[in-house]
Order: structure tokens, then sequence, then C-alpha cells
């Protein structure tokens, strides 16, 4: 039986807990969209409001939602994730007022199931999906239509996002734990260059390159779109995982391991800040928001069954200043991607409570 993208979540870090000063979490990648172009001091608001919704699709608590980003149509769009055994993946578009106007589930013919991990808005007005299981990427229209994109060998695919040249650009992970950067065309053409390590998050950035992160070895690496690879480590002090452009002209990361949130700039300057976050928090995925700072997911685990507590958002400014916020939040929903929405709120999905989440600067 395969593991559930819930188990990623939970343990995918377990390998690399242990090259680390403090256990991890790892997860499901994230996406993210493009930074916002306001910048300067974001003060902080004056009231945030949370709200959680409960239209995923339920049974027996084995959903486990990947992924959220804004669509061509102006919904939301999530991967939910579940086991074979139990049923099929499911993709869902969610409209603003936190309803799921539509339920596509995706079955390819021929296999045991799928694992849709992470989702992003194409250029061609189509929603691209990548599925680890089954080791291709999945082309989907608004109305539920699948198209599946078969990559060679043994490439596990992650994370997903848009390049400045209109393709589409994937982290991903070969046969005996190498990473590879893919580039596929709407076409379908496919790709692949070899970095490093393994690769967990990838985001466009803002000098016309991608930019994606290494668990295993901390590092920060930077791709153009013609495949060049130049890759940083300096001041990076835990493994980074996700990965978002700021409003800053800078990339945003997270590191959960320790506890903090990274800085680095396109010549590979890199800052790092913890103060304002709970020792015992873990960020996870990080975006822009519509304020001007960043909005990140974080949660603490415990125990050795992995249990959820102390889920919280968390909001950093281009400054630095931290601050968190779990009211009206299920503190063991284990919030994980966030992304801006067509609204101009953030929004998110709980992973262990198969819900989505608003909040409202």
């Amino acid at each position: 039986m395969r593991h559930l993208a819930l188990l990623l979540v939970l343990v995918g870090l377990a390998a690399l807990g242990s090259a680390c000063s403090n256990t991890g979490v790892a997860g499901i990648p994230a996406l993210h969209n493009t930074a916002s172009p306001s910048g300067g001091l974001a003060p902080e608001p004056k009231s945030v409001r949370i709200r959680e919704f409960a239209d995923l699709p339920q049974y027996a608590g084995y959903y486990s939602p990947a992924a959220i980003t804004t669509g061509p149509d102006g919904n939301l769009w999530a991967t939910d994730t579940i086991d074979q055994d139990f049923g099929e993946n499911a993709v869902v578009a969610i409209a603003t007022s936190g309803a799921a106007v539509h339920t596509y589930y995706f079955q390819p013919y021929g296999t045991q199931g799928s694992d849709l991990l992470d989702i992003t808005a194409g250029p061609d007005g189509a929603l691209w999906i990548t599925d680890e299981y089954n080791e291709q990427i999945v082309k989907m229209t608004t109305q539920g239509q699948f198209t599946s994109y078969p990559l060679s060998g043994y490439t596990a695919p992650w994370s997903i996002c848009v390049g400045a040249d209109k393709a589409l650009w994937f982290t991903a992970t070969m046969l005996g734990g190498a990473g590879a950067i893919g580039r596929i065309t709407t076409s379908g053409h496919v790709t692949l260059y070899s970095v490093t390590a393994r690769t967990s998050d990838i985001t466009a950035g803002p000098d016309g390159a991608l930019w994606f992160t290494e668990l295993q070895t901390s590092q920060i690496g930077r791709i153009t779109t013609h495949g060049k690879v130049t890759m940083f480590s300096h001041g990076i002090t835990s493994a980074p995982y996700s990965i978002t452009a700021g409003p800053d002209g800078a990339l945003w990361f997270t590191e959960p391991a320790g506890g903090r949130i990274g800085r680095i700039t396109t010549n590979g300057r890199v800052t790092e800040y913890s103060k304002g976050i709970t020792p015992t928090e873990e960020p996870y995925d990080i975006t822009s928001g519509p304020d001007g700072a960043l909005w990140f997911t974080e949660y603490e685990e415990y125990g050795s069954s992995y249990q959820i507590h102390a889920s919280k958002i968390g909001r950093i400014t281009t400054t630095g200043a931290i601050s968190e916020y779990s009211r009206h939040l299920d503190p063991g929903s284990a919030p994980t991607t966030i992304t801006t929405g067509p609204d101009k709120k953030l929004w998110f999905v709980e992973t262990t409570a198969d819900r989505t989440g608003r909040l409202r600067p």
C-alpha cells in the first residue's frame, strides 16, 4: 500500500531530521502566487479573521488536502488525496464563499491510484498537477477533463509553478534519491535538468529564473530558463522547504526544522528570522500576501504517532517583524499550503482536518 499524502506531511522529513540539529517535518509541495507589487513596511492588520470550511470530500477521515491555488475561472482549486484502498483522489473547485462548486475524481486508467500533490494555474487556462505516485504531470481543464503526461524513467514530481517562459517548471525525485528540475510545455514536451540532491519547492523569481529548495543539502538553487543551475548555501542553517517571491525583490523560504523564516536576495545573500515564532512551531509553507507582507503556515507535532497541535498562521514583514495567529483555527488541523486567493484573502488547506481555511488580514 502506498503512503498517504498525510504521511508525507508528518514523516517525510524523518530521514532529514537525523541530519539536522532538530527534528523537522516535511510534506507535500506548495504552490505560490507571484509576488505582490507592493513593498515597504507592511503595518500589522488591526484584526485578523480566520474561518474554516468543510466542503472537501469526506470519507472517514481518509482524505488529506495537499495544495490550493487560484484558478483561471476565479475559483480556488485544491487537490485532495486519499489512499487508493479507500477512494479516488479529487480536485475541488471552491468559491470565495468557501463552498465547493465542483469535485472531479481522478483515477488513471490501469493504475492502482494516484497521489495528486501540487497544483497551479497554467498560462493556457488549465490547471497543472503533479502526480507523484504515477510519475506524471497531469493537465486538467476547469470542466474536469484530465490529460496525463508520463515522465521518463523513475521521475516523481512534487512542486510545480509557471516560469517566465510560459512553461511549467517542477521539482522531482529520481531513482536512488537524486534530484531534478523539470520543464514541461503546455503541449507536453518535457526536459529534465539534474541537480545535486532531492528537491522540494519551486517558484518563479523576480529575475526571470526559477528558484528551488533542496532538503538534504540545506541549499537553495537557481535555474535559468535555459537550464543553468547555481546553488547557494552560505547563511542557511537548516533545511529549507517552501519558497516564494516576496514583494521586495527577494525570495523568502521556510526552515521547518529550525523554526525560522529565511530571505535570500537574487545574488545569494541570506538573512534568517526566528524572533516571534513560537519555539516549538515548525514553519511550513509561505506565500506573498495582498498586504505587502509574507504569510506562512506552521504547526507543532509531538509523540511517536506524530500528533498535531498548536496550528497557527504566521506573518512576517519584509523587515522581519513576525506575528502569529491562531484564533478560530483548529489546533490539530495542520495548515499546510497557503496562497492569496482571487478575493485578496489568504487561503490554506488543513491537511489533517480535511478542510480549507480563509484568513482576512
